[in-house]
């Protein structure tokens, strides 16, 4: 399916205080690295030619996605374009080694390369992941380095001492590689906005990846503890899971999660609610979910994981729809959306 808007250009926001600009929507790399199910080359080939061609310009992915799969397959698509027509995103606190293949533990993937994780947030266990992830990727560029997954979501109630490990050793590491210019932008990749607050509070970040929290479903969190002290110190903002990994797509249904777990029951009444308005004006859930979520001028990037060229076409088309002023007076009403939330 041809893209009518790759000739047009997507809206654009800076990343912080850096001079990084971001497509409103970015391509979020875990179903490259086989997240759930086990795409083939062509078909990762093209969604990724096809979100390049519609103007995304923001790459995110990781070691952990697919065990470098995600990162290999981005790189061979990347090295094929010209590198200053696109920013890449990567992740540390993991680094790979090689291990066979009946002993490697693939948790929620399914497939990947043959390496085995090892978590390690220190100053040479980062410095490590990093060079690997170069290495993976194949280009010579790195532009964002994010502290992947210091959370609760990640670690329970280990979260404070993987923080302390992380503060000493991986900031260090992120401190030096920005400054002697080898990354643009340092910041933290997490799936809890108080998370967010406490590395901001702590060192000098450039931005932070916040994953579920700034969403339709869940936004008080990152509006009492994270966004006042981003906006203080210009931290960007890059949002992930604003579909709450699926619900707001898919809707309630069989095999459909809500942050990757079950479906809290007073999640499936606030989505109900959503969907009787979103009928009401005949408006599709997703576009309003991605609307809500960038009309906040904090936030730079939308990151979405698309693992087929007509996702991509969606999300477009999504983002762009016209929705009338009186759905979102409905959603803030029905105590949907706060009414801190902007909406236009």
């Amino acid at each position: 399916m041809q893209n009518e808007h790759m000739n047009s250009e997507m809206k654009k926001r800076q990343l912080g205080s850096t001079d990084i600009n971001l497509s409103a929507i970015g391509f979020g790399g875990a179903p490259i690295g086989n997240l759930f199910e086990q795409l083939d080359e062509s078909t990762c080939y093209e969604v990724l030619e096809n979100s390049y061609k519609s103007k995304i310009n923001i790459y995110d992915t990781s070691p952990f996605y697919g065990n470098g799969l995600s990162e290999h397959r981005l790189g061979n698509f990347l090295k094929t374009v010209d590198e200053d027509s696109y920013f890449l995103s990567t992740k540390v606190g993991r680094y790979l080694t090689p291990e066979k293949k009946e002993n490697i533990d693939r948790g929620g993937w399914a497939g990947g390369l043959n390496f085995k994780l090892n978590l390690d947030y220190s100053y040479d266990g980062v410095m490590r992941s990093f060079e690997q992830s170069y290495l993976r990727l194949a280009i010579s560029k790195i532009d964002i380095c994010l502290i992947h997954d210091v959370d609760r979501f990640t670690f329970g109630n280990e979260v404070d001492q993987h923080f302390k490990t992380a503060m000493a050793g991986a900031y260090k590491a992120l401190i030096k590689l920005r400054e002697e210019k080898v990354i643009k932008a340092i910041g933290v990749g997490v799936n809890e906005s108080n998370m967010c607050a406490r590395f901001a509070n702590e060192g000098d970040f450039d931005c932070m990846v916040l994953a579920g929290k700034y969403s339709l479903l869940d936004h008080k969190s990152a509006l009492d503890d994270f966004f006042p002290i981003a906006e203080k110190n210009n931290i960007g903002i890059i949002l992930a899971g604003v579909f709450n990994s699926g619900i707001l797509v898919k809707g309630i249904g069989e095999n459909i999660t809500y942050n990757y777990d079950k479906i809290p029951e007073k999640i499936k009444i606030k989505y109900n609610k959503i969907l009787k308005i979103c009928d009401k004006y005949n408006v599709p859930i997703p576009a309003v979910a991605l609307q809500f979520s960038y009309a906040n001028t904090l936030i730079s990037s939308m990151i979405l994981g698309m693992d087929r060229s007509e996702q991509v076409n969606h999300n477009i088309l999504n983002f762009e729809y016209q929705i009338p002023s009186d759905l979102w007076k409905d959603l803030i009403n029905e105590n949907i959306i706060d009414e801190r939330c902007p909406t236009d």
